[in-house]
Order: C-alpha cells, then structure tokens, then sequence
C-alpha cells in the first residue's frame, strides 16, 4: 500500500546553537529590553550565560551584525553595541529575498508601480527647497544623458532616489535603495536585445516623461506627479516584457500586468 503523502520533509534538527543565541538576543532587541547604545556583555560572558562555546557565540553576534541589529568594534575599548531595529536591519533582509530569486521580475515590477506612484504623490506633497534644487540639477544631467547609457543609467537612478529623499519617508528611501538596481538591470538585458537607435527612443521618451514628474512635483501637484510616474512605468513594461513570456499592458489603474494574459 503506497503511502497517503509522498515524504517531503526531513526530519526535523534542533535549532545550532547560533540560532539559539541569536534568537534570544534578537528577542530582547525587538522588545526594547536591549536599547540602541547598549553594549552586549563580552563573548566569555555570553558563553557562560548561554552555557555555550565561544565561537558559537561569536558566530551568533555575526549574523546579528549582518543583519543590521548590532555592530563590532575592535580594540580593547570595542565589543557588540546594539543598533535596534533600523530602516537598515529592514533593508537587509529584503535585499537577500530579491537576490535569492524568490520574487519574479514580474512582483518586482508590479510593487515598484505602487512604490513609485507613492513617491512620486509624497514629493510633491513633502518636498523642500533643497530637494527642489537637487531634482533640477538631475533633471539638467538627464537631457544631456539620452543618448550615454552608462551615464544614463546612473542619472535614472539618481532622479529616482532623489524623488524617494523628497518623501521624506525613510521606508520609501529604503524600499527604493532595495528595488531600483534590479529593476534598473532589467531593462538593460532588454536593451542588449534592441537596436541603438530603439534604446535612444525609449530614452527620449523616458527623460520627457521623467520632466513631467519633476515639474509636476515641484509645482505641488501629486495627482499629475503620479500620473506621469504611471506613463513612466508603462513606457518601463512595455520595454522589457516583450522579450519574456509575460504579457504587460499599461492600465489607468495602479498595475502594469496584464488581467487576462496569454498563454
């Protein structure tokens, strides 16, 4: 008699003793019983207190610092001081599920419309002077990059974190920091695939409605702002997903995807 479900799992281990550290400091983190500024007691101590090895705990203290709760000094004066949890300690992790390759080019797409719908709506709303002047000044290096893809793409994601800063909101700065490199590099395989004179259009075409996103936003005025930032994402999925196999049209709605694709 064959089994009712084929076996997927393996058994279940005891969580390594690193784990164990870091879990419960992390804990004590979370809960605000360890405070930014606080300094953990040396690894012999933790050891001791763990009733675990040295390098166990040295490796705990690793993976909390990797993680953006902790960081380690040197010198006799150093050891592990708490950092809390930061827009940091929230950006690493999601750093590595986009490199892992867990989310589709199509989710990363999807969600940097909605994130950049916001942006652009809270710029126009929050923006300060200062962020006005350095939005021109990118503006004026963008129409002189159309046709320098290198300079090109260092310029758009220039324009777009400056419109993240002018948000003023820390976990759009970070979501922004974390999405534009993939989502910058999509395009670009898409490009290798296209004549030069093709990528120069769409660049043209992008720096235009880019203009209309900063003016828009330096006029106050976030309904326009996120409709031209729309545009700007449509012109983005029509320029890369014609050389995949996921079908994309632009909507008035806040998606790109396709509600009834092909197969």
């Amino acid at each position: 008699m064959k089994p009712e479900y084929a076996p997927i799992f393996s058994p279940a281990a005891t969580m390594r003793a690193p784990e164990v550290i870091y879990n419960q400091i992390y804990e004590k983190i979370l809960r605000g019983e360890l405070k930014p500024g606080d300094r953990l007691p040396p690894e012999r101590v933790l050891a001791e207190q763990f009733c675990r090895s040295r390098p166990s705990v040295r490796e705990a203290l690793r993976m909390l610092q990797e993680n953006g709760y902790i960081r380690i000094e040197g010198g006799r004066s150093g050891g592990s001081i708490v950092k809390g949890i930061s827009i940091e300690s929230l950006e690493l992790p999601l750093q590595k599920v986009i490199r892992s390759g867990v989310m589709s080019l199509q989710e990363l797409v999807d969600y940097r419309c909605v994130n950049d719908l916001g942006c652009a709506r809270l710029a126009a709303q929050y923006h300060t002077e200062q962020d006005a002047a350095i939005l021109r000044s990118v503006m004026e290096d963008y129409r002189g990059a159309i046709a320098d893809f290198e300079r090109f793409k260092k310029v758009d994601t220039e324009f777009h974190s400056a419109l993240a800063c002018a948000t003023h909101n820390s976990l759009i700065i970070a979501i922004n920091d974390v999405l534009i490199s993939p989502v910058e590099d999509a395009f670009w395989m898409a490009a290798e695939k296209m004549e030069k004179d093709e990528i120069i259009e769409i660049n043209r075409t992008a720096y235009s409605l880019h203009n209309q996103v900063a003016e828009a936003v330096l006029a106050k005025d976030p309904a326009a702002a996120e409709k031209y930032m729309r545009d700007i994402n449509g012109v983005y999925a029509r320029s890369v997903f014609p050389y995949s196999s996921t079908s994309v049209v632009f909507q008035d709605g806040p998606g790109i995807r396709d509600p009834n694709p092909q197969d």
